[in-house]
Order: structure tokens, then sequence, then C-alpha cells
């Protein structure tokens, strides 16, 4: 989807409910806030955004009358409720209804990108080329969609922007394109970086316009959609945090103006926060971008001028490149002409402003302009806030969620033998088609203790561990933002069982850093699959039969952190609504009335947060040394269950499950780790190596290699 602004471009992608949602808060002209907006959508199938119409020209042919597509208008009915944090039917609510349509509808299908000229519609919906709302490149191209699908789309959006940098048909902006996801787990910035890379032509040199890209820690909406053209919002996600790419004042200026708008920030009361090295010291971060906004807040009149500018230019500006863009390639198809070979369509001549990122003639006043133009130690140490999306990943909260409740809710004590196959259950309709996932299935107590068991432990080992050799010293990015909600880390700090806490009782970080030690400061092989010796940090008085994460004591009130989620889950407001994702499996009723009911295994409920989820943190225990038949035992069992109804082989079964298995790199040996997002799926064997693949460039740019070349064709080279 996109949209298009007199200050602002953005664009997002994606069929999702999301899609829904904003297409009905941003497309709504009633308004004010969306006066001289143009939104676009970019799906891959027209079937739910797009409906026919009569035409108004052409008439009737064979007496079939001749119809044109429009975008489908959607009506949004939001549940507000007296507080996102604390969400729950006993406070009063209120309802809202948001109606709006895109201006534009872009179907890219199946399409393969095609040569010379032509463009194919998510290129054309990219810079605005043939767009009947003639609004320009555009500035913002967010993903609206399951994260597993996040790896084909910047896929198919690289190749994209390749072609439109060498046609020089990105805008002559020099704000950069922000380009990112309404949830960010599953590692996007990884996914980014092999999407850029595999797409980059030889030919390429660098980029014509800059290039951002910023992901959400939590998707925003609560919504769903059963019928086209209506989507219910039960509610927003209470915070809004944000990890954007390259880390320096620029980019998050321009991230904060565009995402405000995005996400109706103004109309909510919600801020943005970063998060990351930069981040408040609220979130492990320093606090640079707290400066930052002092900084331009008290620069007199710095913004306004602009903004003004840019109000009275922008849209016009952006007619006139999409027409004189337009006509220049209409030219080189007439006349076999490259369009490289094409003078780039130049800007009207105005004196304040672009069409979407404050810049003005006049610079601020000291010491905004020292704090401006100047790098923190922060973004000198993480240049491409790798940690910032890492926390990102490892701390969403459908990945703690989702997996374990599935587990608890397709359980049928029953017949244990027939669920433990593909999760089949009996389940009475009376009241519900289907088991409500939340209201049902977090209510069962099984539920509540896997969550605290892997979110409360197993997790924690990791994140501490990763933070420690990743970030530097003094710096707490990922466990500052450790579990889900406010509220619950709240709890968990407050009770002693933050990642830091439960880390050091564990003894687990620190033989992690003795590990890296040992392969460091005295170049011992630390061979790839071996584990550590628990008996180093197990002690000898612990039994056999306990591990590390069910050892007495070790998360501090654990049997009453169980029931209370449990509880939480089950009483929230957003959430009660929210059916299981289910297939009937028989639907003649039984005597009492039940019918058989199985998980759809096809739902992100499973293709999100488990291979994409809670692999990734098998994966890094695996690279730790952690030995994941102890360490990580509740988060291996929810994965090989989940596993065996989908059929797949994420990790390597339990021993003898599969006649006898002696390998002990469970993730990296498994059959289908490659649909994985484990860091073994990228090539990444060591700690080591991860942190070299996060010194690659988002994007595919060059910069070094460029730099190296400058330096052989240098006058000092030149005579050697």
């Amino acid at each position: 989807m996109a949209l298009v602004s007199k200050s602002q471009h953005i664009q997002k992608v994606g069929g999702s409910n999301g899609t829904a949602t904003l297409a009905a808060i941003l497309g709504d002209k009633s308004n004010p806030a969306n006066e001289g907006h143009v939104l676009r959508v970019a799906t891959r199938s027209g079937k739910k955004y797009l409906v026919d119409k009569p035409s108004d020209v052409g008439g009737d042919f064979n007496g079939v009358t001749s119809s044109v597509s429009v975008p489908r208008t959607w009506r949004c009915e939001e549940k507000r409720h007296l507080s996102d944090l604390i969400s729950a039917d006993i406070f009063p609510t209120k309802r809202i209804v948001h109606v709006g349509r895109p201006d534009s509808v872009f179907v890219y299908g199946e399409e393969k990108s095609v040569n010379g000229t032509e463009l194919t519609p998510l290129e054309q919906a990219i810079s605005g080329i043939s767009a009947p709302d003639n609004g320009g490149p555009v500035d913002l191209i967010v993903l609206c969609c399951p994260v597993s699908a996040h790896l084909s789309l910047l896929r198919r959006i690289s190749r994209a922007l390749y072609k439109l940098n060498s046609l020089n048909l990105l805008g002559p902006s020099n704000a950069p394109i922000l380009i990112g996801t309404l949830y960010g787990a599953g590692g996007f910035d990884w996914m980014t970086r092999i999407a850029f890379h595999t797409a980059r032509p030889e030919s390429f040199i660098g980029w014509n316009r800059p290039l951002a890209l910023f992901c959400l820690k939590a998707f925003p909406y609560l919504c769903k959609s059963l019928k086209a053209g209506e989507v219910t919002l039960h509610g927003r996600f209470p915070q809004i945090q944000v990890a954007v790419c390259p880390s320096d004042a620029k980019t998050r200026n321009v991230a904060k103006r565009v995402l405000d708008r995005l996400l109706q920030n103004k109309a909510t009361g919600k801020e943005l926060e970063f998060l990351g090295l930069t981040g408040q010291e609220s979130v492990g971060g320093d606090g640079t971008w707290a400066e930052e906004e002092r900084a331009l807040l008290s620069s007199d009149g710095w913004n306004g001028i602009s903004q003004q500018a840019t109000r009275a230019n922008g849209a016009a500006s952006a007619v006139m490149i999409a027409a004189r863009t337009k006509q220049q390639l209409q030219s080189a198809k007439d006349n076999s002409t490259s369009v490289a070979a094409l003078p780039p369509p130049v800007l009207p001549n105005r004196p304040n402003g672009t069409i979407h990122y404050d810049q003005q003639r006049t610079a601020p006043t000291s010491p905004a302009l020292d704090v401006l133009m100047t790098h923190s130690l922060s973004d000198h140490a993480d240049p491409s806030s790798s940690l910032a999306f890492l926390t990102c990943t490892l701390n969403s909260t459908n990945q703690i969620l989702h997996p374990c409740i599935l587990v608890a809710l397709f359980r049928d004590v029953n017949n244990e033998s027939r669920s433990d196959i593909d999760g089949t259950i009996p389940w009475n309709p009376v009241n519900t088609p289907f088991p409500r996932f939340y209201a049902d299935g977090a209510a069962k107590p099984e539920a509540g203790e896997l969550i605290t068991k892997i979110a409360g432990a197993e997790m924690y080992f990791v994140i501490d561990a990763v933070e420690r050799l990743l970030s530097p010293r003094g710096y707490e990015p990922i466990s500052s933002l450790h579990g889900g909600e406010p509220l619950g880390r709240k709890v968990m700090n407050y009770l002693g069982n933050s990642p830091r806490e439960l880390g050091e009782r564990s003894g687990i970080t620190m033989e992690c850093l003795r590990r890296e030690w040992e392969s460091t400061f005295k170049s011992k092989d630390v061979s790839e699959g071996t584990v550590m010796n628990h008996k180093l940090i197990r002690g000898d008085n612990v039994k056999e039969e306990e591990t590390v994460s069910n050892r007495q004591g070790l998360i501090h009130r654990e049997q009453l952190l169980s029931k209370l989620m449990s509880y939480g889950l089950s009483h929230n407001g957003r959430l009660n609504a929210v059916l299981s994702p289910c297939i009937i499996v028989d639907d003649k009723p039984s005597d009492d009335g039940t019918i058989l009911i199985k998980p759809d295994v096809r739902t992100r409920f499973f293709t999100d947060d488990t291979q994409h989820g809670l692999c990734i943190y098998l994966g890094l225990a695996e690279l730790l040394g952690l030995d994941l038949e102890i360490d990580m035992k509740w988060t291996l069992y929810v994965v090989r269950r989940l596993q065996r109804w989908m059929e797949k082989e994420f990790v390597l079964p339990m021993s003898g499950d599969d006649g006898g298995n002696s390998r002990k790199r469970i993730v990296s040996d498994a059959r289908d780790m490659m649909e994985t997002s484990a860091p073994q799926a990228f090539g990444v064997k060591s700690i080591g190596e991860l942190r070299q693949f996060l010194k690659l460039d988002v994007f595919g740019d060059l910069t070094y290699e460029r730099a190296r070349q400058q330096l052989m064709k240098s006058g000092l080279v030149s005579k050697l």
C-alpha cells in the first residue's frame, strides 16, 4: 500500500488485515488529517481490493456492459478501549467507524521483472509512473503481510528498486525512501540483506536516492476482516517502538515524521519510541534520540518554516514529476530511446523544502546544529542498528504466546495419541464455531506454564548471552524490552526474573562467555556442534533429571506467574474475540453435539511463530553452545510437537523418534532448517560469523568497494 501526501510519500505492500485497516483509516477523506494525501495498494491479487463498476464510456458491446475496476471502499469499526495498556471488558469502551479507500491499486501477481523501459505494476506503484493519483515516487514502502512472506516481497521490492535506480526514477529528493514492516519478527534486517545482496546487478554502482530500513517491535493493530470491505479493529498495541537503519539523526527525524502520520499518533496520543543504542535509557540506550528531539524543538522556526514550504509546493511538484517522467517513458518507447539516456525530471525552483523532508537553506542555530550534524558514540558502535532490529526479532510477543497456546489448546486428554499426530480434538460449536484462541486456549493451565517456562527462562538465557557478546558494555538494548507487554515486563523485573538475573542464576551466560573467551584469547577451536559442560554450571547437587530451565526456584514465583499469564490472556478485551485457526475434520456431531477439529497449519500462527520465531532462539542457542535437550527443553518440545502437525523437520526429532538419531546439531542438521529464520539458514555457524553478517550493508551498497576503487585511482597510488 502507498500513501502519498503533500509533505511525505509513503508506500505499503501486501493484502493483509492491516492493509484493510489502514485503507479505511487513512483513506477516509472526511477526516481533515487525510486531506491532500493519496493512498496506493500493491497486492498480489486484486480480488480483495478492487471491485468492478460499469464504465462511463464505451456503452454496451454485444449486449455486455463494459466495466472498470476501481478501489474497494473499506469500513473499519474500531473498538477504542479506555486504556490500551490494560484492556478488559470491565472497563468502558467506545466504537469508532472509519470509512475510506485507496486511491489506486496495483496488482503485481506472479510477475517477473521486465527489461528495458517497460515497468511492472510494482515498479509503477513505487515510481508513481502511470499512477492515476499523480503522486510521484514514494517515500515509504511498508509491508503488511505475514512474516513468512517478508523475504519473497523484499526480493520483489529489491529488484524493482534496482531497476528504477538504474532508470533514475526514484525521485530527485535526497531524503531516504523508508522500507519496512509493521511487525519486525523473524529477522527482518537479515532478510533484507539477503534480498538486496542476491538481487544486486553487476552494473550497480550506488543508490541515486538513499534508502532506509525500519520495523516495528509489535504489530500496532489487532484487526480481523471476515468479509471484503469490512474490517474490525479490536484494539491497538499500547506502545509503538521502532528500529531504523542507518543510525543517524536525519533518518530518525524522517522516520518519526512519516511514521507518526502513518500510525495516527497525533490522534491516539501515542509516541514513537526508537530502539537500539540511541534509544532512551529505559530501552537500554544512551538517550541520543531524546537529545536530538530536544534540539529540533528548541531550534526556532526550523521545522515550521520548512513545513509551510512543503505544504505549499509538495503536491504540485509531485504531479509535475510524474507527468514529466511519464512523457519521457512514452518518448523512449516511441523513439526507441533508452530511459537512462534521458535527463531526469527536474523539480521547479522552490525557496524552501522538498516534497517530503524538512530541508531549507537556513541551518538551525547551535546547539541544535552541533547535535544534528555530529554522530553519537552509539551511532558509530552500531551504524546499521542491528541490535535494535535484533530487539524486535527476539522480543516479539506472538512467537512467545501462539505456539504455547496451540500446544495446550489442541490436546485431547481423552485421546492423546490422536491429538499427538495432528492436533485433532472434539469441540462443541454451540457458542462459537471454533475455540476462542485466547479466551479458551490461554485459559488452559498448560498454556500459562509453557509460556512462563519458555519466555520466563529459556528465552532469557539466549537474550542475556547474545546481548553480552554483541552489545557494547553497559548497554542493554535487547534485555530491556524482554517479554511481551509493558505490564508483564514490570512484574518480571519486580520479582527478580529479568534476563540478566536468569542468566546469572542459571550460570549459562558465564559459560557462554567462557567458551567465547577460549576461542578468542586462547585460540582454542570450539568445534561446531559441541555443547557446554553442564557439570560446571549445574553443580554436583542437582539431580540428573532436572534441567537448567526447570530447576526448583530458578524462576521466582513460577506457579503464580503461570496462573496470572493464563488469566490475563484469557480476560484481555483486545484478544477475547479471536478464534483459533481450525479445520473441521468431521462435521457430523456426536451424541453430545461435539465435532472433530484440528489446527490449520497453513496459518501464520504456525508459519510465522514456529520457524520464524522459536527456531531463531533454538538456532542462536546452538551457536552459543547450549545443550538444547537440557537448556531449551520446553522450547524444543513445543517446536517438535508443532512441526509434527505440519509434517516438517525444523529441528531434529527426539532421539529415537526417527529410528535412532545420534547427531548433535539439532538445528543445523534438520531437514527443513532452510525454511526457518534460524541464523544457520543464513550460513551463520558461530557468534563470530554472526558479527560479520551484521556488518553487511542492509541494501547491498558497496561503500567500501567504491572507496577502494577511488583510492586505486588516486594520484598517490598511480605513482607507486
